[in-house]
């Protein structure tokens, strides 16, 4: 397994780098966060230098997990959110927080996967649970998502309702005239299954994840 190139990898040391950054300047739980991460990027070297097959790197992929949790309950558990509001963390690095924690924990399965930069980020079936204008830019819309948990996509598809189950990439958060977007929709092509669920992908479906994956690795 080329595991110095594969995208999920690269994807997932980039994201350690990105939450250091973050942590490295957060006020109150920010020196013992930056500790975890740095355990963290210790073990995706090692992975990423290792060169095996992914058996063999299970249990370094159960410790990444694991620090995760450890994170997550460090950020204050459940209330993880409302508690980096409150020292005035803006919902871009909330949604950013989220994003990489994501990415880390769920590597295991994303390695099960084929080796294509568009699994590098999860893609999920989303149902969508509201749509309404951007406030600020006509050809957009805002809708709140359904993907295993809700989050903001925010598209210029224009014809999108309520009720529709769309493919979803959970990409690096984007702002969009003051909305923080979580995802992007691949296509307003109907799926079938529950939310949260793997679709099946179309080869442009594909493309259009792989090409966001690869301009946030460049």
């Amino acid at each position: 397994m080329d595991t110095a190139n594969d995208p999920r990898i690269l994807m997932a040391e980039k994201c350690t780098k990105d939450m250091k950054n973050l942590f490295n300047n957060m006020r109150g739980v920010g020196k013992e966060a930056s500790k975890i991460m740095n355990d963290i990027e210790r073990k995706i070297l090692e992975i990423k230098y290792s060169y095996a097959e992914l058996d063999a790197l299970q249990s370094l992929l159960k410790e990444i997990e694991s620090k995760i949790l450890e994170l997550y309950e460090l950020l204050g558990g459940k209330e993880w959110v409302n508690r980096l509001k409150r020292v005035n963390i803006d919902d871009g690095r909330i949604a950013k927080v989220k994003f990489c924690m994501n990415i880390l924990y769920n590597l295991s399965s994303r390695l099960k996967l084929p080796d294509d930069p568009a699994y590098a980020v999860d893609i999920r079936i989303g149902e969508i649970d509201s749509v309404m204008k951007h406030p600020k830019a006509d050809k957009l819309k805002i809708c709140n998502v359904n993907v295993g948990r809700v989050i903001t996509v925010v598209t210029n598809i224009q014809n999108v309702k309520e009720g529709e189950k769309l493919p979803v990439a959970l990409l690096p958060p984007a702002e969009f005239f003051g909305i923080v977007s979580e995802g992007m929709f691949l296509s307003h092509n109907f799926k079938e299954g529950a939310p949260g669920e793997l679709p099946k992908l179309d080869e442009d479906e594909l493309n259009n994840a792989r090409k966001e994956v690869l301009k946030y690795l460049k």
